[in-house]
């Protein structure tokens, strides 16, 4: 059996926008915070305005 690809599986980032909702960041891309945070940085696929979110550390998986 094999695995699923992850990749393919994970959903797109999200982050909330001005206008409001929480949307899907468009154009994600990885950033790094200065104190070595990572994160996304895009744009809302709604209004336009730039977004960003930081990235959470997965949960750990039930035994």
């Amino acid at each position: 059996m094999t695995e699923p690809d992850t990749e393919t599986d994970a959903p797109a980032p999200q982050g909330w926008c001005v206008c409001g909702q929480k949307v899907p960041v468009a154009d994600a891309r990885e950033v790094t915070l200065p104190n070595g945070r990572p994160g996304w940085a895009g744009h809302c696929p709604e209004c336009g305005s730039q977004l960003f979110a930081i990235r959470r550390k997965p949960a750990p998986k039930p035994k």
